[in-house]
C-alpha cells in the first residue's frame, strides 16, 4: 500500500513537470488587450469590451500582446467577426518577450461580436473578443 502511494506521488509530480514544462516551452500571452492606437510599442489605452458605432466614422481598433517565451515561431492574429474569418496577421517573434499589435478598420455595417485568437503552431494559444455594438 505504501508503495502504491509512493509510485502515485512520483507519477503525478512527473506528469506535472511535463505539463508545466510544456506549457512553458510552447510560451504565452503574458498581456493582450485592444486600443485606440499603440504608442512606442505599448497600448496608449484599453477600449474595453464594447465599443459603439461611430456614424460617419471610421474606427480603427488595435489588439496589443505581450508574447513570452516564442522565440524562432510564427504568431498570427487572427481577426473573426461573429465566428467568420476577416483577416490574419503573421509575425515572426525574435525574442523571448516580443510586443506585436494588429489592427482593423471598424465601419457602420461591421456591428456584432469580434473576437482574436493568437494562434501559433496551428494552436489558438488564447482568444479576446469585443462586441461593435449599433445602438440605432
Amino acid at each position: 500500500m505504501r508503495h502504491s502511494f509512493q509510485r502515485a506521488c512520483v507519477y503525478f509530480v512527473l506528469v506535472f513537470i511535463a505539463v508545466g514544462s510544456k506549457a512553458w516551452a510552447e510560451g504565452y500571452v503574458a498581456r493582450a488587450q485592444f486600443s485606440s492606437d499603440v504608442v512606442e510599442r505599448e497600448p496608449i489605452d484599453d477600449i474595453g469590451n464594447v465599443i459603439k458605432v461611430e456614424y460617419g466614422e471610421i474606427q480603427r481598433v488595435y489588439f496589443f500582446t505581450d508574447l513570452r517565451d516564442m522565440k524562432g515561431n510564427q504568431v498570427i492574429h487572427r481577426w473573426l467577426l461573429d465566428g467568420d474569418v476577416q483577416a490574419e496577421i503573421p509575425f515572426d517573434i525574435g525574442g523571448d518577450r516580443w510586443r506585436v499589435w494588429s489592427s482593423k478598420k471598424l465601419m457602420p455595417g461591421f456591428d456584432g461580436t469580434w473576437a482574436v485568437e493568437v494562434v501559433k503552431d496551428g494552436n489558438i494559444v488564447d482568444r479576446y473578443s469585443f462586441d461593435y455594438v449599433d445602438e440605432y
